[in-house]
């Protein structure tokens, strides 16, 4: 972001015609305020207030919100928290309001006096509301995996706790338990969150909430010298404050806002022309911090043609995101900075080509094009015909730009991508097609939140390299759902950047910024100041290019950055003057903010500093979560550690600890073995879970070849793209991000009818972009990718909930299942082997035994030959243990089901052809058996019949109980039926039901057995 602060107030006014403003959002605003209680059912936001204190270059928001349960029972109740961008929650707590609701009364706010006096540290919170809720819980920030393993299993104690965790950029995934029947609650929440940069001045956007009751807004701004205050409405300011130091005010005091019920979509501040501004922060347990923006003036020299990182480039290839999560507002920003791209650069830029992508890729062509109008106006015309649905594979992007079609690097992504491009007729296709180019710049237009496919942005970066792509370039727009710390790697990685693009003014400047030579950074320093950190830790740095850079210690009167660059192996030195000192408690969190990105982003290497870093600065994120319990016993119980980590924090300078990452793992980072290996080490500690193993696995494990972890899927061959071929209410859902499951799975079972699985698959997707981190609904995809045939695209969606959800061991058996598939035998037997040798909740009842009838038929497969492995001796030695496990050596029919939701009981039954029937409380019948009964969630359940008898064999699945905690979160059972299980002629069906509610019997499918042969399956 750009050097500024707020200054001197003045009276707001109108907005100046022409001026340069932020992006306008139709859809994914942040402060959504629904609370679920099911796929569909809602309870009531009655109201919401916002305090809002503006120091600097950031926003401190506190959020109360009063829901009523106008219900007769207790649910669990689940918000996704969709933050503005660059957002850091800080505080969570719940409690049960102590103001009686009846009816639709209005909720009492704090007054504007009140308002003013409220503190916004965590102490101040909860001692200011003490007179307005009771049974008050405050949340801990503690690690990802034992957060959710002990927030389920209270649940299941029907204990009060809450979770936040995080989902995505800018989205977080809250849930709180009990919403108390005919009651109300007070929800509490604070994030921290930095301006954005626009035309020279500072813009702070409160996005108002739809469907609440009332909504208050409370806004302060401490105003700098030099710089005028506008509000949006316009509201006039009360007297400024007199400055304080909890209340920092540095020539102009701290002028007051408020927005009573206010009408409109947003709430906007607008700082005019700010002067630079530093927060600082002392008095600190762990020291003196501080935290700036700026904007260094970098000597502008063009690079030719291409950038410095690929030097004779003339050619441009875009990858532009058609995900949910660009519908409608994210497209219109990328269609409009392609054009000025590739109109503001045919002098370097001289050919080009488009890979659209969400869940697959296609490309505009089938080969690189000429730069010109009637091949930008044949692009235009076929992006508007697009469908923007679906999840972003992200990582399968960035291997197809490694080898476009038309090119020597092209491989299968490229053949498949061009199979659904524009075609290569027309003016562009006909006439200006072009000689393949030996190098090629890629400009990334998507928010780069990858939520499908590969996660690790280290493994997606080795796509690129030692290949033919020169520099990508990404663009943060401003708008919820970023993910600048993905955008930053890979620009870093690169030798690229990422530029701001945060409004229409803007587009012209970004669409050229790349042309600038870029100066190698060597090192930094700040007067009075240690412990620099700098925002994505750039190589790089462009001219205009805004950077966050933040410390300790208070930087001297005067201070400035001191950024050295080497130029043409002579080192140059750039002094940007930080400005005005700000003292503010979100110096600190900046600080650690950025610390705790950074040292996440080297994981599991740095764990244990991200971990106590995010605990002691409050930082959940991809390691820590707020976890809420009912006292400090629950935390003991699950082994949560809530002490102290000042200790910690004051010897261990975040700078030092992620140089000494660094050189710890040089060359290895996004190595596919190391990360796995690191993953499956610190397992039992983040599970939770003993593990035993066979002896000597583990050596067994660092024996296979590096090429045994990479899992690539395939790209997806779908038919239909354009948008006119999708029905109207599914048009509508999509734009309105409103994302009924029931409507998207209809959707789904008519693709796969009439276009195929990939088509299928697509149209589910769109739930995941929309709940990414959602579990349960994870979980449901991956079943139906696998069932489909799509076995890797289910392997990573399974691989993100083992990641968030280790303790759950139904997941290893799905990726053993998945991987097996594929045939990748040495990575499935890993996670077949981590399915057997965990120490499970006795909830999951015969899991290992059926686990293992899944591992043998590998293992069997590997001892005929049908199967490879470069573990073979293992495979050999494992056979016999795990068939005496399984206890079966063959059976005529074998029914195992899985079902993908928590707390649910449902029931295999088995109706044999002479009437018995085999379940939970008639196990064993004259013909088979059927295994533990599994009444908490997910199965498996198994029947095994060894001789099975002529005749038709009914397979149901009773619905007995669900979640009582929701409404109507779909369940979905998952049924394989193997028959002639250990012969020659095995054979496998499954099948996928979606159980109804009120339903207590659901048919799975009907066996018609014959004499000695295979059942047919119906």
């Amino acid at each position: 972001m750009a050097p500024a602060a707020p200054s001197e107030a003045a009276p707001s006014s109108a907005r100046v015609a022409g001026e340069a403003e932020t992006w306008k959002r139709s859809q994914l605003r942040a402060h959504a305020a629904r609370i679920r209680i099911g796929d569909s059912e809602e309870i009531p936001v009655r109201s919401m207030q916002a305090k809002v204190t503006v120091d600097g270059t950031m926003a401190r928001v506190v959020l109360d919100l009063l829901v009523h349960n106008d219900r007769d029972h207790a649910y669990e109740g689940t918000f996704q928290l969709r933050l503005p961008e660059g957002a850091s929650p800080y505080y969570f707590a719940f409690g049960e309001s102590v103001l009686a609701v009846a009816g639709d009364a209005p909720q009492a706010f704090f007054t504007a006096e009140q308002s003013r006096a409220l503190g916004s540290e965590p102490t101040q919170i909860f001692s200011a509301r003490t007179q307005l809720w009771r049974g008050v819980k405050e949340a801990h920030v503690v690690p990802r995996e034992l957060a959710q393993r002990a927030y389920a299993d209270t649940v299941r104690r029907a204990v009060d706790p809450a979770l936040v965790e995080w989902a995505g950029p800018s989205i977080f995934n809250a849930r709180v338990f009990p919403l108390t029947p005919n009651r109300s609650h007070r929800i509490v929440v604070g994030y921290d969150v930095p301006l954005t940069a626009i035309g020279g001045d500072l813009q702070y956007t409160f996005d108002l909430p739809e469907k609440v009751g009332r909504t208050v807004v409370d806004v302060a701004v401490t105003a700098a010298r030099g710089a005028a205050v506008e509000t949006t409405p316009a509201s006039p300011a009360s007297p400024a404050s007199p400055a304080s130091p909890a209340s920092p005010a540095a020539g102009g005091g701290t002028r007051h806002y408020r927005f009573d019920a206010p009408t409109g979509p947003e709430v906007g501040v607008r700082i005019r022309m700010p002067s630079a501004t530093y927060l600082t922060a002392t008095g600190e347990r762990t020291g003196s911090f501080f935290a700036a923006d700026v904007a260094p003036s970098l000597p502008v020299t063009s690079a030719s043609p291409g950038s410095s990182a690929s030097p004779g480039s003339s050619a441009a290839l875009f990858l532009v995101d058609t995900s949910l999560s660009s519908n409608p507002d994210r497209f219109n920003i990328w269609l409009k900075l392609m054009e000025a791209i590739l109109k503001r650069n045919r002098d370097t830029l001289r050919e080009f080509n488009v890979a659209f992508f969400n869940i697959e890729q296609s490309f505009f062509k089938p080969g690189f094009v000429s730069n010109t109008d009637e091949a930008l106006a044949e692009l235009r015309a076929h992006a508007n015909t697009l469908s923007l649905e679906g999840a972003t594979d992200l990582g399968a992007a960035l291997r197809a730009a490694a080898a476009p079609p038309g090119t020597g690097a092209a491989g299968a992504a490229g053949a498949a991508g061009a199979a659904g491009a524009a075609g290569a007729t027309g003016a562009a296709g006909a006439a200006g097609a072009t000689g393949a180019p030996q190098r090629w710049e890629v400009f990334l237009l998507s928010d780069g939140a990858s939520t499908w496919g590969e996660a690790d942005g280290h493994v997606l970066s080795r796509f690129l390299k030692a290949g033919p792509v020169g520099a990508v370039y990404g663009y943060q727009t401003g708008l919820p759902g970023t993910d600048n710390d993905m955008l930053a790697l890979l620009a870093r990685e690169t030798g690229g950047a990422v530029f701001s693009v945060t409004g229409d003014a803007e587009v012209q400047a970004a669409a050229t910024a790349h042309r600038a030579q870029p100066l190698r950074l060597t090192g930094m320093k700040v007067e009075g100041g240690r412990d620099l950190l700098l925002g994505g830790r750039p190589r790089f740095v462009y001219p205009g290019q805004r950077l966050r850079v933040a410390g300790r210690g208070v930087p001297a009167e005067g201070a400035a950055l001191e950024l050295s660059f080497d130029v043409n192996g002579a080192t140059r030195v750039v002094r940007t003057p930080l400005g005005q000192a700000i003292p503010s408690p979100l110096a600190t969190r900046g600080y650690g903010v950025l610390a705790v990105g950074q040292l996440e982003e080297l994981a599991p290497v740095t764990e244990q500093g991200a971990r106590k870093f995010a605990t002691h600065f409050r930082v959940p994120g991809k390691t820590c979560s707020l976890l809420m319990l009912e006292s400090q016993e629950d935390y003991d119980r699950f082994a949560i550690e809530t002490g102290d980590d000042t200790a910690f924090v004051q010897s261990n300078e975040a700078s030092a600890l992620i140089g000494a990452a660094l050189a710890a793992v040089e060359g290895a980072l996004g190595d596919p073995k190391r990360a796995f290996l690191q993953w499956f080490d610190r397992l039992p500690r983040a599970s939770g879970v003993t593990f035993t193993f066979p002896q000597g696995f583990r050596k067994w494990v660092e024996a296979m070849p590096s090429a045994s972890f990479t899992v690539k899927a395939p790209p997806l061959a779908v038919k239909r793209r354009d948008r006119a071929a999708t029905p109207k209410a599914v048009q509508d859902a999509l734009a309105r991000h409103a994302m009924d499951y029931d409507l998207f799975a209809g959707e789904a079972e008519r693709r796969l009818r009439e276009a195929g699985p990939a088509d299928a698959l697509k149209a589910l997707s769109a739930l995941v972009e929309e709940s990414p981190g959602d579990a349960v609904l994870a979980r449901d995809v991956g079943i139906s990718a696998m069932t489909w045939g799509l076995a890797a695209d289910a392997y990573h969606l399974f691989r993100r909930v083992a990641e968030a959800r280790p303790h759950e061991p139904q997941t290893y058996r799905a990726l053993g299942q998945s991987l097996a598939r594929l045939g990748l035998n040495d990575l499935a037997l890993v996670y077949f082997e981590v399915g057997l040798a965990g120490a499970w909740d006795a909830r999951f009842g015969d899991f290992r035994r059926i686990l293992a009838m899944d591992y043998l038929d590998l293992l069997r497969r590997i001892q005929d030959g049908k199967a490879a492995t470069s573990v073979a001796p293992l495979a050999r030695a494992r056979a016999v243990d795990v068939e005496r496990q399984v206890g079966i050596g063959r059976a005529d029919v074998v029914v195992m089901i899985t079902w993908n939701t928590d707390a649910t009981d449902v029931d295999l039954h088995v109706i044999e052809p002479d009437g018995s029937e085999c379940f939970y409380g008639h196990r064993v019948t004259d013909t088979g058996s059927i295994t533990q009964d599994v009444t908490q969630g997910y199965g498996p359940e198994m029947y095994v019949a060894p001789r099975a008898p002529t005749g038709s064999y009914q397979v149901r699945a009773r619905y007995y109980a669900d979640d009582q905690n929701r409404t109507s979160t779909r369940t979905k059972v998952h049924a394989v039926i193997i028959e002639d299980y250990g012969t020659p002629a095995q054979r496998r069906t499954e099948r996928i039901v979606t159980l109804e509610r009120g339903k207590d019997m659901h048919g799975l499918v009907t066996l018609a057995r014959k004499e000695r042969k295979a059942a047919v399956a119906r």
